[in-house]
């Protein structure tokens, strides 16, 4: 077993819950994308270069739904994190996984931003004493909730609808009914390219139109810690201060795609459409959209064009305009929750998905003889290790400026990931699950133009760059 990883265990498929249960991982994955692109890089985009850019918006949240449900379908179909599945097709997927995660969420842009909204609403303080203050603060809710997944998934499920509630509102006060014609036109003029954009932030925006880079992909551990499909004999990453720790497996499961065992199957995918079509896809969508629209109708009469934290900011102000000083800081404290609530899924993610490529790898595969030393290293201990890790180096990062420039570093890397990851994903659910399993014509159909752009949108960047250090 230790040149490759061991074949999946035959269990049975467990009946999918109650919808309302089951929702969860599709909230989380649209507060991501409400914290980064739709709340800072797409009100900037569409300030600067008008509503027409939204169709963009359209291309990348609408991939990011298929490439969210090929995850799922994956991680319910083996109980495998999409990690280990690519690892076993190449063994250096695992260290190149690895080394992304650290380039892509070392940067701590979100913190940044948090501590600059926290010292305009509070009126005293540095930015980077807020920061530092909300990334401790990390530190105390992760080691106060007993599952790790849990107690982020209810942050959320709080956090989004205020949120959302609070957006709706104020669009009804603010958005006219032509700015709302000029959004849906925007949303479908497809080919508009505005002279002048910076390719390197439209790119980010797309990557941004949802969760991107690393963070789709850990949709396989947030549904395998709801014990969805297969994940039911995985195991759980549990606080091993407040709770029992399980026994989590290193292995992966499947089932035999018999009668019964494929009505459950209609029934998990079912969920899985709902949590992210309905959930990240549509209200993401409208979310987007609406964020977008109001930083233009307020801003552009009057000539203002935010500028990297500036967006957040300028966006408080549009709140101001109806609902005065209450509009403007209820806008800011909505915006830090949301952020705060981003910046902690981020931690999560990129804790929980070199954990379990460790931990994985310290007890089978190829570089068992490398990581063997770690083998009685639980990964509950590797998650809460790892979270206090990258909590201490964001905060050795944080003097750094531009926040707005590491948020468009992170996506732009992220997008040349998802170039990588996406064609992998298409060919493991069309070769590597049983057939009964395989998405459909159309799926693949949306999934072969999401790889093709990513690897285009690679190349126009690298392009792009190469030409700028040539001068």
């Amino acid at each position: 077993m230790e040149n490759s990883y061991p074949k999946l265990e035959i269990k049975e498929l467990h009946k999918a819950p109650h919808w309302s249960k089951a929702l969860g991982v599709g909230i989380v994955v649209m507060g991501l994308a409400i914290g980064t692109g739709e709340l800072i890089l797409w009100p900037h985009l569409i300030t600067k270069y008008g509503p027409q850019l939204l169709w963009m918006a359209l291309i990348g949240i609408t991939f990011q739904y298929f490439i969210n449900q090929e995850v799922a379908r994956h991680a319910l179909a083996t109980g495998e994190s999409f990690f280990t599945s690519s690892s076993r097709i190449f063994k250096w997927f695992a260290p190149f996984w690895l080394l992304s995660a650290v380039l892509l969420y070392i940067w701590p842009g979100w913190a940044s931003t948090i501590g600059t909204i926290l010292k305009e609403l509070l009126g005293f303080g540095d930015h980077l004493l807020w920061a530092v203050a909300s990334l401790l603060l990390v530190l105390v809710l992760t080691f106060t909730g007993k599952v790790a997944y849990t107690l982020l998934e209810r942050s959320l499920k709080f956090t989004v609808p205020i949120f959302c509630g609070l957006l709706l509102i104020n669009s009804f006060l603010t958005l006219s009914w032509d700015t709302i014609k000029e959004g849906i036109a925007g949303v479908f003029s497809f080919g508009y390219l505005p002279d002048g954009i910076d390719i390197s932030i439209l790119i980010g925006a797309i990557v941004f139109a949802g969760a991107g880079g690393l963070l789709n992909l850990c949709i396989s551990l947030w549904y395998r810690d709801k014990q969805a499909g297969m994940g039911k004999y995985v195991g759980r990453v549990i606080n091993p201060i407040t709770g029992k720790t399980e026994s989590v497996s290193f292995k992966g499961y499947t089932f035999q795609p018999d009668q019964k065992s494929m009505a459950h199957w209609k029934e998990w995918m079912r969920f899985i459409r709902l949590d992210q079509g309905i959930i990240f896809w549509l209200l993401g969508l409208i979310t987007l959209v609406l964020l977008s629209l109001n930083a233009y109708a307020v801003l552009t009469p009057k000539g203002i064009l935010p500028e990297g934290l500036n967006v957040a900011i300028a966006q408080a102000h549009i709140f101001g305009e109806h609902w005065g000083m209450f509009g403007f800081n209820s806008f800011l404290i909505m915006s830090a929750l949301m952020l705060f609530s981003v910046m902690w899924t981020i931690i999560d993610a990129f804790a929980r998905i070199v954990a379990d490529i460790l931990y994985v790898n310290s007890h089978t595969g190829p570089f068992k003889k490398y990581l063997g030393k770690i083998e009685n290293i639980s990964i509950s201990q590797l998650y809460y290790g790892l979270v206090v890790v990258i909590v201490l180096t964001s905060m050795f990062f944080l003097p750094l400026k531009q926040p707005l420039a590491l948020l468009t570093i992170s996506a732009v890397l992220g997008g040349v990931v998802m170039a990588v990851y996406t064609p992998v994903l298409l060919y493991l659910n069309n070769f590597k699950l049983p057939k009964p399993l395989r998405p459909g014509i159309f799926t693949n159909m949306m999934m072969i133009i999401a790889s093709l752009f990513y690897i285009s949108a690679t190349i126009i960047i690298a392009n792009h760059y190469l030409l700028r250090a040539l001068g």
